[in-house]
């Protein structure tokens, strides 16, 4: 035994009571590049790093005393450069000769560390991986939650849609065929001789003929309104809005109104649905002025970031839209009404022009484009309307 004993690949230390060492074996000499007589009556102290002496004077050298035997504990050796080397001791206590022998092992351990790390970054992705799942199945559910109300809505929206349908059905025939006759029937008396109707009689035929094309319009831009309401427009193309108001600034070519147009972003949309939009809001800024005077008109446009969920609760999607302000000098009116006046048929006074479908019409448009519409007014202060449009 005695000579496998140098051959052992560990080191093998001999220390007295006052922690000197005794002895020392040839694998502890080679690893800490020693002599064993430079080390044989010095102090294991030397060949430990100042956070393991701490460690041996505070822990191993107390729990040897108490114990007579220590396992698997880990400090750094150094060796004669110190260069440090991490090391796993054992050690065990006897009394030879009335004396304290304590006897000490170590091996090297130097990928314990890395080992260590790997246990602990394993661990942590486990963890990681356990809370993923843990979202995954959330979300699953959180997805089929969705997934229910949609078809609900989807459902409720089919249903609403068949009834539009079939009130654009009434519109377009059972309402216009009344109409047609009593048109008919306005028109022969029209032809009749001057004198075969009373004065009041002439008068009652000219507001029969009035309110039969006020109707007439009216049940046209109902249709109009109700076929918005269907499916989401089609021939979406990219639309230069600075060239479309242009264009239509000129169907207002007699009114009393001057426009100032600024620079328009370019905006993706259905290009006869967006004209009519803005043919809608231009004329209503002609139209609501004060009797006799002349309305100042300005457009202006650019270009902001806006979440493009806007009915999905925390869902955000960040995306360019354009911003376009039709702002007027007209008489306006209270901003508590901002709401009211996209109403279908509203209107704020019985005495002003208009049916009140055409900022209802404006609002259903924006609204299929994914986009918003709003207003702001006071009295005297003039009106200003802001549209939403998702860009190029």
């Amino acid at each position: 035994m005695q000579e496998i004993a140098p051959l052992i690949p560990c080191g093998v230390l001999v220390l007295n009571a006052e922690s000197c060492i005794v002895s020392i074996n040839p694998f502890a000499c080679s690893l800490l590049e020693y002599e064993a007589a430079e080390l044989v009556g010095q102090r294991i102290d030397r060949l430990l790093t100042i956070p393991s002496r701490i460690y041996f004077q505070t822990h191993i050298y107390p729990l040897i005393t108490l114990r007579k035997v220590a396992s698997e504990l880990y400090l750094n050796v150094q060796t004669r450069q110190r260069v440090q080397i991490p090391v796993l001791l054992n050690a065990v206590s006897q009394e030879q000769d009335g004396t304290s022998v304590t006897y000490i092992s170590f091996i090297p351990v130097y990928q314990r560390r890395q080992f260590e790390q790997e246990l602990i970054n394993a661990k942590k992705a486990a963890e990681e991986a356990l809370l993923r799942n843990d979202e995954l199945v959330k979300l699953k559910q959180e997805l089929e939650l969705h997934q229910t109300d949609l078809d609900r809505q989807l459902s409720y929206m089919q249903h609403r849609n068949d009834e539009l349908e079939q009130f654009s059905k009434i519109i377009s025939h059972d309402l216009q065929e009344p109409l047609r006759k009593i048109t008919l029937f306005a028109d022969l008396l029209s032809h009749e001789k001057p004198d075969a109707l009373t004065s009041m009689g002439n008068r009652a035929l000219v507001g029969i003929e009035t309110a039969t094309v006020r109707m007439r319009q009216l049940i046209s831009d109902l249709q109009f309104y109700f076929t918005l309401a269907g499916q989401l427009p089609d021939l979406v193309d990219t639309i230069d809005l600075a060239k479309l108001v242009q264009e239509l600034i000129r169907e207002f070519g007699m009114a009393q109104a001057t426009f100032e147009v600024e620079a328009l972003p370019a905006v993706l949309g259905n290009k006869a649905e967006l004209i009519n939009l803005f043919r809608h809001l231009l004329d209503n800024a002609v139209k609501f002025r004060e009797p006799g005077q002349s309305v100042a008109i300005r457009v202006t446009g650019t270009v902001i970031g806006m979440n493009s969920f806007q009915h999905l609760p925390n869902k955000y999607r960040y995306s360019d839209y354009a911003r376009i302000i039709v702002s007027d000098n007209g008489p306006g009116f209270s901003n508590q009404h901002s709401e009211e006046i996209f109403h279908i048929l509203k209107k704020l006074s019985p005495n002003t022009p208009g049916i009140g479908l055409g900022l209802a019409i404006s609002k259903k448009i924006v609204e299929r484009h994914n986009g918003q519409i709003s207003a702001q007014s006071s009295p005297g202060k003039g009106t200003q309307i802001t549209v939403l449009l998702p860009v190029v």
